[in-house]
């Protein structure tokens, strides 16, 4: 994971302002402002699965609650065509736990869906199972992952959003590509975006 992106998100953490507390009826205790969630994040940042020299991009969008729909990936054949392997994912995420301060909200997601391995020029497209036998430098399998993110408020209904995603991928196919990959894919990511 790069120094450089974490030491973005503490930033960011330490320069969100703090909002005024106000007083509550009685005791004497403080409410604290309500912060509602993004319902759609774009966010840029570095994977372990990517090694194609382009950056992971992010699409986030709250669904329902605390369901949320989310893909990643480095855009192959759709902005850029570099050479190398990378792993796009498409998931689901539940939030299981959250928590609100006077300096953002932080939340805990558990999620599930698939993957694509490529190591070579990829297509559109996905091949679950074994990749085409024509042209095998893709394959597409099921993954599991768990994310943290925290998101801090800019104004305007703006949040300034960061991520830090691990999981794991199995392709089943794996060993069947042009340069064969071990069938179960650990990754981690890290990014940072705008959320609205």
């Amino acid at each position: 994971m790069p120094r450089s992106y974490a030491a973005i998100l503490l930033l960011l953490a330490s320069a969100a302002p703090a909002h005024a507390e106000e007083p509550v009826d009685g005791g004497g205790e403080v409410a604290q402002e309500e912060h509602a969630p993004y319902r759609v994040n774009l966010r840029v940042g570095s994977s372990s699965s990517d090694r194609n020299g382009m950056p992971t991009v992010c699409a986030e969008v709250r669904v329902w609650a605390d369901l949320a729909v989310e893909s990643c990936g480095t855009g192959a054949d759709l902005w850029h065509n570099s050479d190398g392997p990378e792993m796009m994912h498409v998931r689901a995420l539940w939030e299981i736990y959250d928590r609100t301060t006077r300096r953002g909200r932080g939340g805990v997601r558990v999620g599930g869906g698939f993957a694509e391995l490529a190591v070579g020029d990829d297509k559109l497209g996905f091949e679950f199972g074994d990749p085409d036998s024509r042209d095998p430098v893709s394959v597409a399998g099921p993954e599991v992952a768990v994310s943290a993110q925290w998101t801090i408020p800019l104004g305007k209904k703006l949040e300034a959003v960061g991520t830090f995603t691990g999981g794991v991928g199995y392709f089943a196919g794996a060993r069947k590509l042009i340069l064969p990959r071990d069938e179960v894919q650990p990754f981690a990511s890290i990014d940072i975006g705008v959320g609205w």
